[in-house]
Formats: C-alpha cells, sequence, structure tokens
C-alpha cells in the first residue's frame, strides 16, 4: 500500500458508527478539514447523490442494541457495499466500550487490514493504560456506564479481542511517547509478525496526536478503531482539501426542542442545569407512559402538553421520567415512543437537541430524514448538524453520558443565538 499512499489519504473517508450520536461526533471534525461531511441513516442512502459527492460519509449501521452476530454480519456488508481499499477506514466506538465492537471488528478485520485501536477521549476524561479503559481514572467496570450497559468483566481491550479471535496486542504509553518514527516502525511489525489489531495507550491529546502521525503513512494496510478523540487529530494531519464547504445554512424559526432520551445521571444533570438557567418549559415523560404508549391514560395528557407547548413557540425541555427501574434493552422502545409522540408535531419545530444516539435516530427517522449534513461542533464531541430531508431543521446531537455540566445550555445557547441572528436578517429595522 505503500506506493499509493499519499493518493489514500486524499481519498474518501467511510466511517461505521454503531449509533447516530457516535457518527455525527466523529465525522464532525472532518468539516474543518475543508471536506463535504454527510451522515446517513439509511444504509441503502449511502447509494444517493449526495452521499457520492461527500468527501467523509459517515454511516450509523444502528447495531449497538443487535443481538452480537447479526451486529457483526450487518458491518461485514457495509464494509463490503461502501468502502474500497482505495479509500480511509475508520470504526467508530465508544470511549466507554458500549456496543458489539468485538464482534464487529472480527467481521471486518480480515479484510480492512492492521486495526488501530485508541477509543481514549482525554477531553472527556476517557484514557486507556495499559490496555484498559478508565474514565475519569476510575477503571471503566467500577462505573455506572458499565453496570446500566450489563456489562461483566474488565475492559481489557487486548483481552476481550482475543477472546474473540483476533491476534491483538498493547502498546503502553512510554512506547507511544518515543515518537511517531519509532512507534510507525513497532507497528508495522506487528503487522509482519500477524498482529490483527494494536491496542494503544492514551493519557493526554498529545499522545492521540503521535498515533495519528504515525499511522497515516504506514506501509502495511490499516484502518482506525476510536471515538472522535482519535478522529479529531486525524482530520488535523490530511492535507486541507480546500476552504470550507459551503454548509447548509443553519435557520431556526420557531421552538427549540430538547429531547433526554438517555437514561445516564450526565445527561440528567445537564437537563436539570439546562432548565434552571434557560426559558423553556419541561414536560416529563412516565416511563409507564412509554411503554405503554397510548393506552397509558397519561398519554394523551402528556401529548397535549407538548403539543400546546411548541405550538405555542414555546421552546422546550422533553425528557424521560426517572422514576422506577429501566432495563438497559428498554431503550429503544423508549426512545422510539417519544418519537411517535413529537413526529406530528415536526412541522413546528425550528431546532433539535438530543441526547442520545437512539434518541437522535427515532426522532429524526419519523420526521422522514435520511441523514445530517455536518455544519460544524458546539463543542468537541457535540456536532451541529441540518437534517436532510422535508423538515432540514438544525439538529444538535450529543452521546448521553458525555459532556459537562454546561453542554446542553451551550447547545441551547447556540440555537437560540442562530434565532436572533436569523429574526434580526428578517426584520433588520426591529420593526
Amino acid at each position: 500500500m505503500s506506493s499509493n499512499q499519499p493518493e489514500a489519504i486524499m481519498s474518501r473517508i467511510v466511517i461505521i458508527a454503531d449509533d447516530l450520536s457516535g457518527a455525527a461526533d466523529c465525522a464532525s471534525a472532518f468539516v474543518r478539514s475543508g471536506r463535504k461531511t454527510l451522515v446517513v441513516l439509511d444504509r441503502e442512502a449511502a447509494h444517493g447523490s449526495d452521499s457520492q459527492s461527500a468527501a467523509v460519509i459517515a454511516i450509523d449501521a444502528d447495531t449497538r442494541r443487535l443481538p452480537p452476530e447479526q451486529a457483526a454480519a450487518i458491518h461485514a456488508e457495509l464494509l463490503d457495499r461502501y468502502w474500497t481499499p482505495a479509500e480511509l477506514l475508520y470504526k467508530k466506538i465508544d470511549s466507554t466500550l458500549r456496543g458489539n465492537f468485538v464482534q464487529e471488528l472480527a467481521a471486518i478485520i480480515g479484510v480492512a487490514g492492521l486495526a488501530i485501536v485508541a477509543p481514549a477521549f482525554p477531553r472527556a476524561g476517557r484514557l486507556t493504560s495499559r490496555g484498559r479503559q478508565y474514565v475519569n481514572a476510575v477503571p471503566l467496570e467500577q462505573t455506572e456506564i458499565w453496570r446500566n450497559e450489563g456489562m461483566t468483566g474488565t475492559a481489557d481491550i487486548p483481552a476481550m479481542l482475543n477472546r474473540h479471535g483476533i491476534h491483538a496486542v498493547s502498546i503502553d504509553i512510554e512506547t507511544i511517547r518515543l515518537g511517531p518514527p519509532r512507534l510507525r516502525a513497532i507497528l508495522e511489525q506487528h503487522a509482519a509478525d500477524g498482529v490483527q489489531a494494536v491496542v494503544l495507550d492514551v493519557g493526554r491529546e498529545q499522545d492521540l496526536q503521535s498515533i495519528a502521525r504515525a499511522t497515516l503513512d504506514l506501509r502495511v494496510r490499516r484502518f482506525w478503531v476510536g471515538s472522535a478523540g482519535l478522529s479529531t487529530h486525524l482530520s488535523a494531519m490530511l492535507p486541507a482539501a480546500g476552504p470550507p464547504p459551503a454548509a447548509p445554512s443553519v435557520f431556526v424559526e420557531g421552538a427549540i426542542l430538547t429531547v433526554v432520551g438517555s437514561l445516564s445521571s450526565v445527561s440528567r444533570g445537564q437537563a436539570e442545569h439546562l432548565f434552571d438557567n434557560a426559558d423553556l418549559n419541561r414536560i416529563e415523560v412516565p416511563v409507564a407512559a412509554l411503554r405503554e404508549g397510548q393506552s397509558h391514560p397519561q398519554w394523551p395528557e402528556i401529548r397535549r402538553a407538548v403539543a400546546d407547548s411548541l405550538l405555542a413557540n414555546r421552546d422546550t425541555l422533553l425528557l424521560i421520567g426517572k422514576e422506577g427501574t429501566v432495563i438497559m434493552d428498554e431503550g429503544l422502545q423508549l426512545c422510539q415512543a417519544l418519537a411517535d409522540m413529537i413526529a406530528p408535531l415536526a412541522g413546528h419545530i425550528g431546532a433539535i437537541v438530543s441526547t442520545g444516539g437512539e434518541t437522535a435516530r427515532a426522532l429524526l427517522s419519523a420526521m422522514g430524514s435520511q441523514g445530517l449534513y455536518l455544519v460544524g461542533e458546539v463543542e468537541s464531541g457535540v456536532p451541529l448538524s441540518v437534517a436532510a430531508g422535508v423538515h432540514s431543521v438544525p439538529v444538535i446531537t450529543k452521546a448521553g453520558a458525555f459532556g459537562s455540566r454546561e453542554t446542553l445550555l451551550r447547545c441551547y445557547h447556540t440555537l437560540r443565538q442562530a434565532r436572533i441572528d436569523q429574526r434580526a436578517r428578517v426584520n433588520p429595522a426591529g420593526t
């Protein structure tokens, strides 16, 4: 591959993610390098004209909640249909290892080459040490995230991969910090020795930068496996494709709807902070109502409250109630019920903020959207997009357990300012 490497660097970038928020936050970094970037929800839409003209295409495989065997089969199919060895491949995985990433890697690694595995995201406190994942210095397996997902064992990534037949090794932080040339030579030797996946320790942003620099011009076929942390540094290393392409305009006309479908305590805290610091209506939907849908006695009342708020052009915070116990496997059902409630009101929504990939996907699908045009980022890992479809509203997506206390409020202020700017353009005299 070495003789073709410069052409590969300039070629299209294909990102495969297991949920929508991951696809969007991973892809958003490439907008800054002047590349037209598109996220597609419908796997068939990846053949559309917009997809073919995009320099970066991020496909939401929507496999996080699927059985591992089915998730693996979908990834193998996507690789066969939408990627060629002349293109760069990035397999987006969650920085807290949620989903079926081991089985998905096993399905594609034989074709895609050496897996450069670096899921760390230092800005969010997600680090890798001796091949194990940590969140804010706590071993991942001791966190709420691990418990909520029903995961067992330890977050030892090489061990997880080796158990599924992937020959994996780890590279410690001391080796990473020897510099890109030395790291590059070590990676090429591992590939020659038959290693299939290399898990790289990361303790700070500069480590990801070194990994990106060392791996872009490897003389072996390789692909990247990581979160938005690594993709940010890869995008910065790529030659600029020219000035950033003309992005869809961010017009906000109508109510801003913030939907918190994530069960994470992080999202809950962000929602409380948003409500305390913004002028909006808050509507909490009981879990029981989402489970039972229209047959629940409170369903008509809740739906009417949502409709009244949006029809009155009131910015609205809609979130899943925290009463009772929620099984993680119920997440998709609850998000779909929220989407079904909101979809008939799509014409009265001026912009959307959504936490959790399942929430965003369910809502956009119900509104007839096939994807997202990436515009930029509110903050690292929190992309701003415009929906592709009949309702081309601005959309901000965020992984559930991601961000600081201020993140949702910052998202809201971004859209609120866009609405103020839009009104000023329409009515510059203020009359």
